[in-house]
């Protein structure tokens, strides 16, 4: 709990106002579109896409970014207890987005059955938020600078979202978006089980890194 009181203090705001902002914007956009099928659309773009993409930016300057650093790195946390502070408060930022979403399109009477029931609605933003945080994390620690993870996260959302036809035929186990574009996959169970196992491993990478403190000082 220290230490994600911690982060909280620490948290740049401009990051809590950055998903914020996409959230308004896509309030906005559902208000004056009142089609229901351009509605869907709209609100399958934010949970699928969107969402995944501010958290794994801001999963790039959520460890390096912290103007204590140095003093941070002096007291005895451990790096797993750094991860899970500042990753747990991103993913907690963009789950509250999502669900706040949800919402909203429920009581506009935005139907999202054709993603799944309500558990596979929280997949479809999830996993890949989950993967592209853990990536841009990653990313960030191994070229010891921010830009580095966000660059990372965004080029692996941008490739997939361009070869989105390819991977579905060739590689739909390790493609993000299965779960929002094709919902109805058979391969969906294990592709999802891929990204979840990927992200694992990809924390574990960072954890390993961050626990090379010198690197970053």
């Amino acid at each position: 709990m220290t230490g994600l009181k911690y982060s909280w203090l620490t948290y740049r705001r401009d990051q809590l106002w950055f998903p914020l902002a996409f959230l308004a914007l896509f309030f906005v956009i559902l208000l004056i579109l009142p089609n229901p099928a351009v509605r869907y659309s709209i609100a399958r773009a934010y949970l699928g896409f969107i969402v995944p993409l501010v958290g794994g930016i801001l999963a790039a300057y959520s460890v390096l970014d912290d103007p204590a650093l140095e003093l941070r790195f002096s007291t005895p946390v451990r790096a797993e207890q750094t991860l899970l502070a500042r990753l747990g408060l991103i993913l907690a930022v963009q789950a509250a987005c999502a669900l706040v979403f949800q919402l909203f399109v429920g009581a506009l009477g935005v139907d999202l059955s054709p993603l799944g029931g309500l558990f596979r609605v929280q997949l479809v933003w999830f996993l890949p938020t989950l993967s592209l945080a853990a990536l841009g994390c990653a990313g960030a620690l191994a070229g010891a600078q921010t830009a580095m993870g966000a660059f990372l996260a965004g080029a692996a959302w941008l490739i997939q979202l361009l070869m989105n036809s390819w991977l579905r035929l060739n590689a739909r186990s390790v493609f993000l978006f299965l779960g929002v574009i094709v919902p109805g996959d058979p391969g969906l169970a294990l592709n999802q089980c891929v990204l979840f196992a990927g992200s694992l491993a990809l924390l574990l990478v960072s954890w390993a890194l961050l626990r090379r403190q010198e690197r970053y000082l």
